[in-house]
């Protein structure tokens, strides 16, 4: 693999710069998105057959899987759980992972989705439903900085986008990516819904399920 990497470098050094920024970012973040700043030639990069072969090389190796949609804008990578364990996160990062699964999936019914199957929503609107969420399942509310902090942790990994705060109305869009299907499958989403329904929870942690890409269409995974 180190002399594929030594290849390309000597045969086109600025795309072997644009290889490891990728491979940088995606171990940073674990996803990028086209309309992310800077992010736009690193996904074009990906989608050359002979880049994405050698980049998904590189990450099976770590136990992760690389995965290319190019009609959603995103490229990321998933952990192969035949080798590595399923990544773990707080209750309130998962409740908030599967609001915005709940929120992105009503704006798809409603028809309100913008390019690259993306649904906006509002910070304010987010949080409302939120609080509804966890009052039906019996669980402590957030405080609004406390939310906000965990939207923008989803924002630092490209899963949604968090648009300029509008300080009259002390409020900012955030835009929901179609990736969300993905982080938030639905086997994730069954199983916290019936978690949530049922109040049967543990405050320490819980696992986050990953998409199975056998199942998925092959015209979707580039």
């Amino acid at each position: 693999m180190l002399s594929e990497f030594q290849t390309l470098e000597a045969r086109d050094p600025r795309r072997m710069h644009r290889v490891t920024q990728a491979i940088s970012q995606l171990l940073r973040h674990q996803f990028l998105h086209v309309q992310d700043r800077g992010s736009s030639a690193l996904l074009e990069v990906l989608l050359r057959p002979e880049v994405e072969r050698l980049v998904a090389d590189y990450f099976e190796v770590a136990g992760y899987r690389l995965v290319v949609r190019e009609s959603e804008g995103w490229a990321g990578i998933l952990p192969d759980t035949e080798q590595i364990g399923h990544p773990r996160m707080r209750i309130d990062e998962t409740l908030v992972l599967l609001l915005f699964r709940r929120l992105w999936e009503e704006g798809i019914q409603e028809g309100d989705v913008e390019r690259y199957g993306s649904v906006m929503v509002t910070l304010n609107a987010a949080y409302d439903a939120y609080q509804d969420m966890v009052a039906r399942a019996r669980r402590a509310t957030l405080g609004i900085n406390e939310f906000k902090a965990l939207v923008t942790a989803l924002d630092r990994r490209a899963i949604v986008h968090m648009g300029d705060i509008d300080e009259e109305l002390e409020d900012m869009p955030i835009t929901i990516r179609a990736l969300i299907a993905t982080v938030a499958g639905e086997e994730f989403m069954a199983h916290l819904e019936q978690l949530l329904a049922g109040g049967d929870y543990q405050e320490s942690e819980t696992e986050e399920p990953v998409i199975d890409l056998d199942d998925a269409d092959e015209e979707e995974v580039a």
